[in-house]
């Protein structure tokens, strides 16, 4: 999960990312021990982004960017994943996008089951490099990931929804739309909420009429 994502948790509301949508976590089972292990997990995020951030903010470019390679090598486990994280999205910003690309690769190839770097990767592509079409064949090989383990399927289709609209891709996009609603949505399996815009900014005609009607059935339209 990039910086921009993270935020503080309310203790009242299910974390914004984990045990897929708000609607599962709120009729699943869970326990209170569980919810507190989900918590503690996502406030060592929370500061490790923090952390990192301030480096970023207070340093020259690329003093942070060093300072916070430094620490992420001398991490394992999830701390050095989410550093890795950080650090590719600072590589980013800094114009350094090839070596954010290849540091992503080398993430992607010793964790073959992971969905969120070729995400990444995908995201790297499209903001970064203005390149939908890479960005397009990475999304598929997160998509491939996600529908192996269950992980972050609709986020990797969301992206692929915003891809496919940068494309100018109508009918593939319409197909995306009918496969976010129709995800089946399971506790313990990380993903994230229901989105819709890539559906706002779709021009008229673009999505066929009954899918777009389903799919705001499905993700009503908040109020501004």
């Amino acid at each position: 999960m990039s910086i921009h994502q993270r935020g503080q948790p309310d203790p009242n509301e299910p974390p914004e990312w984990t045990y897929g949508d708000e609607e599962v976590w709120r009729s699943e089972s869970i326990t209170d021990d569980e919810k507190a292990e989900i918590r503690k997990k996502n406030d060592r995020i929370t500061e490790l982004g923090r952390w990192a951030m301030e480096q970023w903010r207070t340093l020259p470019m690329d003093n942070a960017i060093e300072i916070v390679d430094r620490r992420r090598r001398s991490e394992d486990g999830e701390d050095r994943y989410h550093l890795t994280l950080d650090l590719t999205h600072f590589l980013s910003l800094a114009g350094r996008q090839q070596e954010a690309e290849r540091m992503i690769d080398e993430m992607i190839a010793v964790l073959p089951d992971d969905v969120r770097l070729p995400i990444s990767k995908a995201s790297l592509y499209f903001y970064s490099m203005d390149d939908p079409e890479k960005a397009l064949d990475a999304i598929d090989i997160a998509l491939s990931r996600a529908q192996r383990t269950g992980f972050f399927r609709r986020e990797a289709l969301g992206v692929k929804a915003r891809i496919l609209l940068k494309l100018g891709r109508g009918e593939q996009l319409t197909r995306t739309l009918e496969e976010i609603m129709s995800l089946e949505m399971k506790s313990r399996i990380p993903d994230i909420g229901r989105e819709r815009d890539f559906v706002d900014r779709a021009p008229p005609g673009m999505i066929a009429d009954d899918v777009l009607a389903r799919y705001n059935f499905f993700c009503p339209k908040r109020d501004e």
